[in-house]
């Protein structure tokens, strides 16, 4: 399919959904329903006859209900629900979920990965919620869809082809679908429409609902993105970073490839980082409230690195494998020298690729930060897959072949083929915001997936785009980023709480959030700590219990 034909197409879905649909203001004043109100029951019944004949409205294509299934989730909720299995082509499954006693609310369940599986919204529907899950077009967790018949048979030397449909499908038509066929069965089940719907996802559902708000305004009334794999093109291609410095700085991977030593070494070395660091927030208890303002180097550190540390031994780093974890906490840079430590990288990150020379490419991790889910001793799976069937359409395509003086072109090519429609950055959410909807994003600072700083980096565009600052973006949008919590949660940060029912009281009773709680436990004491939004840090206020977020101010 053309680019031209492609944008038409989506042009027109827009078109279409936005003449259909209902502002969430005229769905609130239109609506009975409040907090505490009674549940509605279903007017129809939940079998082929019933619900499964319903006249459903694609996006100009035919809708099949599959099966319509009476169903209970798993105990102990054991929430009684009507299961509804749909099939959009090519080839999308979507399952919804109607709960018995529904509380008038929708709710979409994000992805992760490149999804490819689907199951029932329980996670919804035990809190009463109607709810969706798909698989986003495609079978299975590989990124292989992405390219024509799998890539099958193709080779550097007879490249294969984008499978544009498949991609459109992964990136947002189907998210799209839940809510705009959900919401068609909810009325026809329910007898009434949805009084306010949500998304609620992280990794790959953060980022699926940030594109929902950039390119479906109207879908949901509340977005929860967390971990949001916002700039797919860029910041996949920067996770392929850590093994290129392992290779050219180390030979190979830290540890002589051994995954026990490799794993002790690395921890090794953020444990140094985290100690370095800990104070610079005004209080000591293992956590980098900002970690950005650590610069601890592990090459420096003369405790830690020791030119007569063996790649055998767990307790030092070696000079080679000291540079690569630098270069890890870096990220990814072209240096035209083609040897990242003989040019002078500029310590901002640059979105323009026009022009050869030293560039900071992408954000590195975070110190404080488990480096063995990206630096381990194999490459993250995604970050081979992209390249292989989303960029170069070569299933034996090696990053063993990239180095410091390639990387740019790499973030080139992979910006060109995958940016136009998995990037999911548009910072223009005026449409999203002018409808009345609200955005709560969080991102763990210490995730090890996917670099924390790309969350901070959208929001700040985003308020840069719309204007007026902070404050502004804040009357719709709130960031909120979690100080030593890992990929989507976990860590040894406090975890965030009740981040969904933040949203709703936001949403539903125009009630901001001016913090999020966290909590976690250490050594049998229980520890809350206040979230503060972005731009904004919690602070211990030097007086109280410093277990107790209450002695925490947000500066």
């Amino acid at each position: 399919m053309s680019t031209v034909k492609l944008s038409s197409r989506m042009a027109s879905v827009r078109r279409y959904w936005t003449r259909h649909a209902l502002t969430a203001a005229a769905l609130l004043a239109a609506a009975t329903f409040a907090a505490g109100a009674s549940a509605q029951s279903p007017i129809t019944t939940c079998d082929a006859a019933g619900i499964g004949s319903a006249p459903l409205f694609g996006d100009g294509v035919p809708v099949t209900i599959l099966s319509a299934t009476p169903s209970v989730t798993p105990a102990p909720a054991s929430v009684p629900y009507c299961l509804v299995k749909l099939l959009v082509p090519t080839a999308i499954n979507i399952w919804v979920g109607l709960p018995t006693n529904w509380n008038g609310r929708w709710q979409s369940l994000g992805g992760g990965g490149y999804a490819g599986a689907v199951s029932a919204p329980t996670s919804a529907v035990n809190t009463g919620y109607a709810g969706a899950t798909t698989d986003t077009g495609h079978s299975g967790g590989s990124g292989s869809f992405g390219c024509v018949n799998n890539c099958v048979g193709n080779s550097a030397a007879n490249p294969g082809q984008p499978n544009v449909p498949l991609q459109v499908d992964f990136a947002n038509r189907s998210e799209h679908l839940m809510a705009y066929l959900g919401k068609q069965l909810v009325k026809r089940y329910y007898g009434r429409p949805v009084v306010a719907s949500y998304w609620n996802g992280c990794s790959t559902g953060g980022r699926q609902g940030l594109r929902m708000a950039q390119d479906y305004p109207f879908d949901y009334d509340g977005i929860l993105a967390g971990a949001s794999a916002i700039h797919w093109d860029r910041f996949q291609a920067g996770q392929i970073w850590y093994q290129v410095v392992q290779y050219m700085d180390n030979g190979g991977p830290i540890g002589g490839g051994v995954a026990a030593t490799l794993n002790a070494k690395e921890n090794l070395a953020t444990s140094k980082a985290v100690a370095a660091c800990d104070a610079l927030d005004g209080i000591v208890d293992g956590v980098l409230t900002d970690p950005r303002a650590c610069t601890y180097s592990a090459a420096a550190d003369p405790t830690l690195t020791r030119s007569s540390c063996t790649a055998s031994d767990a307790t030092c780093l070696t000079p080679t494998e000291a540079s690569a974890i630098d270069k890890m906490w870096q990220g990814p840079v072209s240096c035209a020298g083609g040897t990242s430590g003989a040019c002078a990288v500029p310590d901002v990150t640059t979105r323009d690729l026009s022009d050869d020379g030293n560039k900071r490419l992408w954000y590195g991790e975070m110190r404080g930060t488990a480096l063995n889910g990206l630096g381990g001793t194999t490459p993250f799976g995604i970050a081979v897959q992209q390249p292989q069937f989303w960029v170069y359409f070569d299933p034996t395509w090696d990053f063993r072949t990239l180095n410091y003086s390639n990387m740019l072109q790499f973030f080139r090519d992979t910006v060109a083929q995958v940016g136009p429609i998995m990037a999911s950055d548009n910072p223009n959410l005026a449409p999203f915001r002018d409808k009345g909807g609200k955005l709560l994003m969080w991102h763990g600072f210490a995730d090890q997936l996917i670099v924390p700083q790309g969350s901070i980096d959208y929001y700040d565009r985003v308020t840069q785009t719309l204007g007026g600052g902070y404050a502004h973006t804040q009357q719709f949008a709130r960031l909120f980023m979690a100080p030593g919590v890992g990929h989507c949660g976990g860590g040894s940060g406090p975890q965030p709480q009740a981040l969904l029912e933040t949203l709703v009281n936001w949403v539903e009773h125009n009630q901001p959030p001016e913090t999020i709680l966290a909590s976690r436990t250490v050594s049998g004491v229980p520890q809350t700590r206040p979230l503060c939004p972005y731009p904004t840090f919690a602070r211990y206020s030097g007086a109280g219990d410093p277990n107790n977020a209450a002695s925490f101010v947000c500066q």
